[in-house]
């Protein structure tokens, strides 16, 4: 069926309520918005669905929503999955309405229901999925994406965001349905099999949260300020901090409430500077020793550090150090032994030579923080236990409570951090200067490369075939030692010729080590025309590594350009 047929298909259907009609209609003389809502169906993958909200086939609405879980219902039903499913939803328009049309079909199809009252971090259902020991958690959210877009994520039993072939079984069932053939439940709230998550839940997280960390003596001195951002965090992060023993916590209140307009920042995500700008002006001479934000679904954390009148504001990849650093250093000798710290591809190697110091051993893991989560569960049987496990985008977990990144937890490991380094007259930023000094400079950037057509994709694509049948040999002057192809699931070494095989799933990923220890990654997307670069040099010194990336940065780009367009 094209689109113009899909679309009034839509139009004709009783099923449709009359709002989405009336928004259909509205577009009836914008054939170019009708293509893009109707040529497809909102795809599922490993990530669920996310898209701009409205009307359509290719939309986030209660239709792809109820479509979405009455595939999952039949995948649990099917494989006698029967345990409930834990629902939870973030601060983003339609996210409550989304959240209940899940549970509308899930108590339609007989399977029981925990759904949160309110807001809730995604950590948090990770948790509750747990705890409840229920089949599987769906959470409604976008994460840090604008505010037109809305998403719906599905977990495991374990409570870990499903891989690839668990997204199979429901994405297969999905393309075989019909809007006819989804049952729900016009009022779940009032469905016999649907309950309220209530307040012990919560306080069985606030427990798990602070027994994953030791304890810290005289933390109360910090000026910690806060922002969720708009988000799901402002009732979580205050709390944790204020058990833990902080006594100088504030939060920017014109962020505080949750609200997905989103209305005081260009992009509600802490890895953008601009993210911070009103905690910034509040911090000013206020006694404020640290900014703590969290982006809407509360599972990333980013941080900003007083640097005498100025703030410095730390990447991910050096926020994961300083905590693993703090954190290894806290930890008795028994709970070092057969620790492990997680980390993805894409992330810093500066915490090899800081685990050796400790004597816990690091584990990779593809990029993605739900193959983290899948690791985790592999690891007690070889007689390994996690510690920390953390991803250059802001994602960092400490204890096994859940089986995804939390900001809660970050925040408290971050403000203890803080505390502990400032009693020894250092800020977070001066630890990771003598952290530079003991193990070398690690310095990082990420570059994106965006493809407005479908030619330019196809480019793109056999730029990186061409990298394959061609290998580099040197970038930026130096020589290349070895060569990581995920896609074939193949380590080179070009001075031997000799090929071994990545103990890791396929993912399109080409990563080159030279002989200095940069490391280049790059990551064409699945699921989006872009690809991704990333980027990590090491050096004795900081204005060594600063010269090193500035040149490795500039070649790299230059060799996509040019590559791109020989393609």
């Amino acid at each position: 069926m094209d689109a113009m047929a899909s679309y009034q298909a839509w139009l004709n259907n009783p099923l449709i309520d009359e709002d989405t009609k009336t928004e259909l209609r509205g577009l009836a003389e914008n054939p170019r918005e009708i293509e893009d809502r109707f040529y497809k169906w909102l795809e599922f993958g490993t990530g669920g669905l996310r898209g701009t909200m409205g009307a359509g086939t290719n939309r986030v609405n209660i239709y792809t929503i109820r479509l979405a879980t009455q595939a999952l219902a039949a995948v649990l039903k099917a494989e006698g999955r029967d345990k409930g499913v834990v629902i939870a939803y973030d601060s983003r328009r339609r996210s409550r309405e989304f959240a209940q049309a899940a549970a509308g079909v899930l108590v339609a199809n007989g399977l029981p229901v925990y759904l949160f009252p309110e807001v809730a971090p995604t950590p948090l259902l990770s948790f509750a999925v747990r705890h409840l020991e229920a089949a599987a958690g769906l959470v409604i959210t976008a994460s840090h994406n604008p505010p037109e877009y809305n998403g719906y994520k599905v977990y495991n039993e374990a409570g870990g965001q499903i891989l690839s072939a668990e997204a199979a079984k429901i994405s297969s069932r999905l393309a075989r349905l019909r809007l006819e053939e989804v049952q729900f439940a016009p009022d779940p709230l009032e469905h016999p099999l649907l309950s309220l998550v209530g307040d012990e839940v919560v306080e069985a997280y606030y427990h798990a949260v602070l027994s994953s960390v030791p304890p810290l003596e005289h933390s109360g001195e910090l000026g910690v300020l806060y922002t969720p951002l708009h988000g799901t965090g402002g009732r979580y992060v205050p709390e944790v901090l204020r058990r833990a023993g902080f006594r100088r916590v504030a939060v920017v209140p014109e962020q505080l409430k949750p609200d997905g307009d989103f209305p005081t920042v260009t992009s509600p995500n802490p890895e953008d500077g601009e993210a911070f700008a009103l905690a910034f002006q509040q911090a000013a001479g206020k006694g404020c020793d640290l900014i703590i934000a969290t982006d809407p679904d509360a599972d990333r954390m980013g941080v900003a550090v007083r640097q005498g009148e100025s703030w410095v504001l730390l990447n991910g990849n050096q926020m994961g150090v300083l905590l693993a650093d703090y954190l290894l250093s806290r930890l008795e000798p028994p709970k070092l032994q057969g620790g492990v710290v997680v980390k993805t591809i894409v992330t810093t190697e500066m915490i090899l030579p800081l685990a050796r110091r400790w004597g816990v051993e690091v584990l990779n893991t593809l990029t993605g923080f739900k193959y983290i989560g899948a690791l985790m569960d592999r690891l007690p049987p070889a007689g390994k236990q996690f510690i920390f496990g953390f991803e250059e985008s802001y994602g960092y977990l400490a204890g096994t409570y859940a089986r995804d990144k939390d900001a809660v937890v970050a925040s408290l490991l971050a403000a203890q951090a803080a505390a502990f380094y400032a009693q020894r007259g250092l800020s977070l930023a001066q630890r990771l200067e003598e952290l530079f000094t003991a193990y070398g400079c690690y310095l990082q950037d990420v570059a994106s490369y965006s493809f407005a057509t479908s030619l330019e994709a196809e480019r793109a694509r056999l730029f990186v075939q061409r990298l394959r049948e061609k290998p580099l040999t040197t970038l930026a002057g130096e020589a290349v030692l070895e060569i990581r192809d995920y896609g074939r699931g193949v380590r080179w070494e070009l001075a031997t010729g000799r090929e071994a095989p990545l103990d890791l799933p396929r993912e399109d990923v080409l990563q080159w080590i030279t002989e200095k220890g940069s490391k280049v990654s790059l990551r064409p997307s699945g699921t989006e025309p872009k690809m991704k670069l990333y980027l990590e040099v090491q050096g004795r010194s900081r204005g060594e590594a600063e010269e090193r990336l500035f040149k490795l940065k500039a070649a790299c780009h230059q060799l996509i350009v040019q590559g791109l367009a020989e393609s």
